[in-house]
């Protein structure tokens, strides 16, 4: 697939979606575009905000979306470039900075005031230019981003932008090629290039302390100065942390109080205070003279540990106007194999943050509970519907764009046919999925807290619940998330059609959030042995009249609840992230509808289904570890049996099981489904003491 052929197929999906939305084509534009950035961690998350105006001296103002990093302390503004036209456009130097100077505008007039001052305290707007200027001291940078479906123009050499109100500003154009390009790569994201000869004579000093060539890895020993330091997280950010760290911190992103004193009170003893950073790239450059070994070049620099030191020694040269050149951070340099980069790199971050609070939750993405989840979407179908003579299936996405990263390898005709089993419309994201279970287990203020946070918070839940029992998490659960799904979209659907919403055209996240929480809320305080009826929204794939028309009662109501003049909290969006928020909405006294009281089922009704359900996952969980170990063969279990047996690590019974294990192809004994847990136990105890074949 070329570029053309990758254009065509992205506007066909955003006018697609932006029918099944109800919605427009900009809209889904941006939102299809984000969510690649997103993927692609160039951001944490984003805010849709549509604003247009005029400000000062009748100047433009526009901007499509924000996102506050609480990492880096920058402020990101979005605004979309989109064409639609059939022919691939140049996006040039002149309209580049005439899309620059709309975004600068609202930023000058959010910072002067003329945005409160003058416009309407309901514009999507206003609570935003609110919020730059309240903190406004504290953003260390504004990242402005235009995106567009043409292509930038081989004559826009140089981007860089002058401060504003002393912030230094970097602005992104990502056009279509950029985008092709992340997408082609399975979403990975743009590798940092770092050349160190820029900063000193020769670069960074060093000593190599292991060369792996197994593995492919190799670890150097180095220390960084501390202005080099502040240098690259200044002009590169969150993105500079590898995303488990930036997920820590953005929780506890304070700046450490003994960190701060060191660096302004003790600078020269640095270096013998502080543990230093960890951190991983996938490739360097080194050169060797009369000096030693130096550090020249590095791709995909990622701080994998230290992200506080980091973010302590920029704070302090950008709020304290400190000179740390004379601060030296000791680090450990971790280079692996690009290929291994994925899978080794997490691992790598987990062990270096074993002494930290960081929670196993945050690493999450290759939990077992997503691969079951992607199993089940890949071979349960949903039922035909609308007199369709074929079935589709839910596509969960459990890695970066499989969705589209499928297509690509496609011929036009084998797409059609592709999208016919896998609709666009049917595509789930990690971060979907964890916005449907948060909103069925009432934490609205979770979900209006956007998409990081939110997956945060349920991969804490399910880690917990997945130790505790996983056969819970079986085909029954799978298709009543789906379920979730077709509520939360029809939902969104119901409220983009409300004539009292087009006139607003603002807080649908937080009004559906709440909306289908307040429902829920009442089924479990109110009428406890009763629940929706999930199975007949499976069966028929859509939800019914009597839930519908509640909907459109219930999410007016919340509207009015989320604005009411009583808030706490000016702005209507931060609100709703507030926990005291949802306290109250639990507190109301909502309109609920007899006729759709009397479409809720039983839960004893569903229990049958759901105990089955159970007991076939249970069943398939030993089937599955009997094969593993099967699939490991005697001989791995012997060479385990006669490694471990004087290292007294296992109990007797262990000892037992693992002997029957490694002699299974003799005596033709198989272990049993429940030796067969065991023995997967002692694996892992057995890796742990270094047993590795």
């Amino acid at each position: 697939m070329d570029i053309q052929q990758f254009r065509q197929m992205i506007l066909g999906d955003v006018k697609v979606s932006a029918e099944m939305e109800m919605s427009d084509v900009d809209s889904e534009f941006i939102k299809y575009f984000t969510d690649c950035l997103i993927e692609a961690e160039e951001f944490d998350d984003f805010e849709e905000c549509y604003f247009e105006a005029h400000g000062s001296r009748n100047k433009s103002i526009q901007i499509d979306g924000y996102h506050f990093d609480e990492v880096d302390k920058s402020c990101i503004l979005l605004i979309s470039d989109l064409n639609i036209n059939d022919t691939l456009e140049t996006i040039t130097n002149t309209r580049i900075n005439n899309l620059y100077s709309k975004m600068k505008a609202f930023i000058d007039n959010a910072i002067s005031g003329y945005i409160c001052k003058h416009c309407e305290e309901s514009s999507n707007g206003y609570g935003l230019a609110q919020r730059i200027k309240d903190k406004i001291k504290e953003i260390m940078k504004f990242k402005l981003y235009i995106i567009s479906d043409s292509i930038i123009s081989d004559r826009v050499k140089s981007i860089k932008k002058d401060d504003i109100s002393g912030i230094p500003v970097e602005l992104n154009v990502w056009d279509i090629s950029r985008l092709y390009n992340i997408v082609k790569s399975n979403m990975a994201k743009e590798s940092i290039e770092i050349d160190f000869t820029k900063f000193t004579n020769y670069g960074l000093p060093c000593i190599l302390a292991i060369d792996c060539k197994k593995e492919n890895y190799k670890s150097y020993l180095t220390a960084i100065p501390g202005n080099i330091l502040a240098d690259l997280y200044i002009e590169h950010g969150s993105r500079l942390l590898e995303g488990n760290v930036r997920s820590f911190l953005s929780i506890r992103g304070k700046v450490n109080k003994e960190i701060r004193a060191t660096i302004l009170n003790e600078p020269n003893m640095f270096f013998a205070y502080n543990n230093g950073i960890a951190a991983t790239a996938i490739n360097i450059e080194s050169n060797a003279n009369n000096n030693g070994l130096f550090i020249t070049k590095l791709t995909d620099l990622q701080i994998i540990n230290g992200g506080q030191t980091t973010a302590s020694i920029a704070n302090a040269v950008l709020q304290d106007k400190v000179d740390v050149s004379n601060i030296m951070v000791p680090m450990k340099l971790s280079i692996v194999n690009n290929e291994k980069a994925e899978e080794m790199i997490p691992i790598i971050s987990r062990c270096a943050n074993s002494q930290n609070k960081v929670d196993e939750s945050d690493f999450f993405s290759n939990h077992p509970y997503h691969i079951r989840m992607e199993e089940f979407s890949r071979k349960i179908f949903a039922p035909a519907t609308n007199g369709n003579q074929y079935q589709t299936i839910w596509f969960y996405e459990r890695a970066r764009g499989q969705h589209t990263q499928e297509q690509m390898k496609l011929t036009p005709a084998e797409r059609k046919k592709y999208l016919l089993k896998n609709p666009k419309s049917q595509l789930i994201k990690k971060v979907e999925w964890a916005k449907y279970i948060n909103t069925f287990k009432c934490m609205p203020h979770i979900v209006s807290k956007g998409a990081q946070a939110g997956m945060r918070h349920f991969a804490k839940q399910i880690d917990k619940e997945w130790k505790e029992g996983n056969e819970k998490f079986n085909e029954f659960y799978y298709k009543e998330v789906i379920a979730l799904c077709i509520i939360f979209k029809a939902t969104e659907r119901i409220v983009s059609n409300q004539g009292w919403y087009q006139e607003i055209k603002s807080y649908r996240a937080n009004i559906v959030t709440y909306s289908l929480s307040a429902l829920f809320n009442h089924i479990n305080k109110n009428l406890k042995e009763y629940t929706i009826d999930f199975k007949r929204i499976w069966n028929n794939q859509c939800i019914y009249k009597e839930l519908e028309d509640q909907l459109i009662v219930t999410t007016r109501e919340v509207y009015n609840f989320i604005t009411r003049d009583d808030r706490l909290t000016l702005n209507v969006t931060e609100w709703c992230k507030k926990e005291i928020c949802w306290e109250r909405a639990k507190k109301e006294k909502w309109t609920i509808n007899e006729k759709f009281l009397l479409t809720l089922v039983s839960k004893d009704y569903c229990n049958e289904g759901r105990t089955q359900a159970k007991r076939e996952q249970k069943v398939n969980n030993e089937l599955s570890e009997e094969l593993e170990v099967i699939r490991l063969g005697a001989g791995y279990w012997k060479s385990m049996y006669m490694w471990i047996k004087n290292k007294k690590v296992l109990t007797p019974m262990e000892m037992n099981i693992l002997s029957i294990a490694s002699s299974f192809d003799i005596t033709g004994k198989i272990p049993t489904a429940k030796q067969c847990k065991r023995l997967i136990l002692i694996k892992e105890k057995a890796k742990l003491e270094g047993f590795n074949i």
